[in-house]
This record gives C-alpha cells, sequence and structure tokens, in this order.
C-alpha cells in the first residue's frame, strides 16, 4: 500500500490544488498560446512554397525565413506537458507531477524562444520581419509567462472524491 502515490488516499480520493482564478486564467492563457503557436506552424508548413506575410518569419529577394519542423512538436508537447486546472464548483488541479508538468513546459517554452530569437538574429540585413516573427515571439512570451503563472506557489490544497465532490 505504500508503494502506490500519496496523492491516492485509500478511500479513493485524490489530491488537488485548489487553484486561484490567477492559475485558472493562467492555464487557459497557456494553452491558447500553445495551440496558436502549433496552428501558426502548420499555416507556414501548407504555405511553404508561397509568400504568406501572417506564417513567414522574414522575407527577403533571396527567400523566405519560415517556422522549421522542429517548431511543431514543441507547442504539441507543450499542449500535453500543461497540467489541466478543472472547471468544477471551485478550480482544482491534481497535485501529482503538477510542478514538474509546470517545470518541463517552462523549459520548452524558454528553448522555444532562444531558438526563435537565435534564428531571427541569423537573418541577413537584406531580409525584412514578417508578422510570423512577431505573433511567434508574442506568443511564444505570452504562454512563457503564464506558465509561470501557473506555479502552485501559495495554493491551497484539497481531496476530490469518485464523485467530483471537493473539499478542502
Amino acid at each position: 500500500m505504500e508503494a502506490r502515490s500519496a496523492a491516492v488516499e485509500p478511500d479513493g480520493e485524490r489530491e488537488v490544488y485548489l487553484a486561484s482564478a490567477r492559475v485558472f486564467v493562467a492555464g487557459i492563457v497557456a494553452q491558447l498560446c500553445a495551440a496558436g503557436c502549433f496552428v501558426g506552424v502548420l499555416g507556414a508548413i501548407f504555405t511553404w512554397d508561397e509568400h504568406s506575410a501572417l506564417f513567414d518569419f522574414a522575407n527577403s529577394a533571396h527567400g523566405i525565413s519560415k517556422p522549421e519542423l522542429g517548431f511543431l512538436f514543441g507547442p504539441a508537447l507543450i499542449l500535453v506537458l500543461l497540467p489541466v486546472v478543472r472547471r468544477r464548483g471551485r478550480h482544482v488541479a491534481y497535485t501529482r507531477r503538477y510542478r514538474a508538468r509546470v517545470a518541463a513546459a517552462a523549459a520548452l517554452w524558454l528553448v522555444g524562444l532562444v531558438v526563435l530569437l537565435a534564428h531571427l538574429a541569423g537573418l541577413d540585413s537584406e531580409y525584412s520581419l514578417q508578422a510570423g516573427a512577431y505573433v511567434g515571439t508574442t506568443l511564444i512570451s505570452a504562454g512563457l509567462i503564464a506558465t509561470l503563472a501557473m506555479w502552485p506557489a501559495g495554493l491551497r490544497t484539497g481531496a476530490i472524491d469518485r464523485r467530483g465532490a471537493v473539499r478542502a
């Protein structure tokens, strides 16, 4: 019985964070930013051979700078990793691996931001930035901030039973 996770109690209850409005809103914002990045990279893939100011990072007479395929996996992985804050009578999030998931998602956001800025900085001066560079940078930065706002500092814990009833 001791080998089981401490988050699951013997009577079927699971330990949860009683999430504040900050954590609930930050979770939604982070998920929307990751979904926006995912859609942006898909849009760049679908318009690969064409100029598309919305999905291009930069443009010049010699070519187009678009997100590479590797940018597709980052937002998808962030969407999988982000802990879900559930809407019930109270906002709750399971405590099991919550901090590790938030830390991993924040690290992915940070890596994506560094890779994007390094890519943009490596472009020649003949390139002019397009909307995709600004939108991508904004989405990644906002996603990082929202993910960091999900950190459970100061959150109280409670328990949720199999029927979904939450108690502090």
